[in-house]
């Protein structure tokens, strides 16, 4: 059995990678700017794609190139080679506001199509606000980072808009499940089905660093939904938030200066 992980290098992408890696999965990996070469696989988990929402209101060719144009260069591959094609998509796709968002949306429609059309096993990942080691964005990391180096964290809105945050090593698990066939192909929301709003989410920070952090309020740079959770999770037993915080906790202060 041969795995592909794009976005290797990434946040997800390399947990991924990095646990199918040391548990002797025979498995690739492909970053973007990595040539592509077209080989078989038989399970190919397409993580790789731009991050930062925001930032592509203003590069919004760059993010369509590394968003749906790439998606559909893997999923010719997967059509090719009847790979199982794995897909992350978010929250945020019902009502794109943003090209992200719209590249999310439109490779899902593309993932679909290709399943009618060409028989192609799937599956469609609905993350939410994935966190843990080795992230370097995200609310988690930002407040966390800002209470244990005494810096000012930002606050988009009044901090009340409800999200679901789910640990990264919740979503390895999940892969192995996926690869090992103990979840059948379909759509799937992966996040903890318990929501928090941004305010008791620093509260959590403060609380497990036992320090104040100091914020700054700003006004949307997009628009946000008031509220994203997951409500029929495939992880039925998530990390508790306090938990996966003290790892993130953790992780920074054993790679601070």
């Amino acid at each position: 059995m041969k795995i592909l992980v794009t976005g290797h290098r990434g946040f997800i992408g390399g947990h991924i990678y990095n646990y199918l890696k040391s548990h002797s999965y025979d498995v690739n990996g492909y970053d973007l700017g990595d040539e592509l070469k077209d080989m078989k696989y038989d399970y190919i988990i397409h993580m790789a794609a731009r991050g930062l929402i925001r930032l592509s209101t203003k590069y919004p060719y760059e993010y369509y190139k590394d968003g749906l144009d790439l998606t559909m260069k893997f999923l010719e591959i997967a059509r090719k080679n009847n790979s199982v094609f794995i897909f992350p998509s978010s929250g945020s796709i019902k009502n794109p506001t943003n090209p992200y968002s719209l590249a999310k949306k439109n490779s899902v429609e593309w993932i679909r199509l290709y399943s009618k059309l060409y028989n192609i096993d799937y599956y469609i990942l609905k993350f939410y606000n994935i966190y843990g080691e080795n992230a370097k964005k995200g609310a988690v990391y930002l407040f966390t980072n800002a209470a244990l180096k005494h810096q000012t964290a930002t606050v988009y809105g009044d901090g009340s808009h409800i999200r679901d945050y789910l640990y990264v090593g919740d979503v390895v698990k999940l892969m192995e499940e996926i690869i090992k066939n103990k979840i059948k192909p379909g759509e799937y929301e992966v996040g903890s089905g318990k929501g928090t709003s941004v305010n008791d989410l620093i509260k959590i920070v403060e609380e497990e660093t036992g320090r104040k952090i100091n914020i700054a309020h700003k006004n949307y740079i997009v628009d946000e939904a008031v509220k994203l959770v997951a409500k029929d999770p495939i992880i039925k037993n998530p990390l508790p938030l306090n938990e996966g915080i003290k790892k993130v906790k953790e992780w920074i202060l054993k790679n601070m200066d």
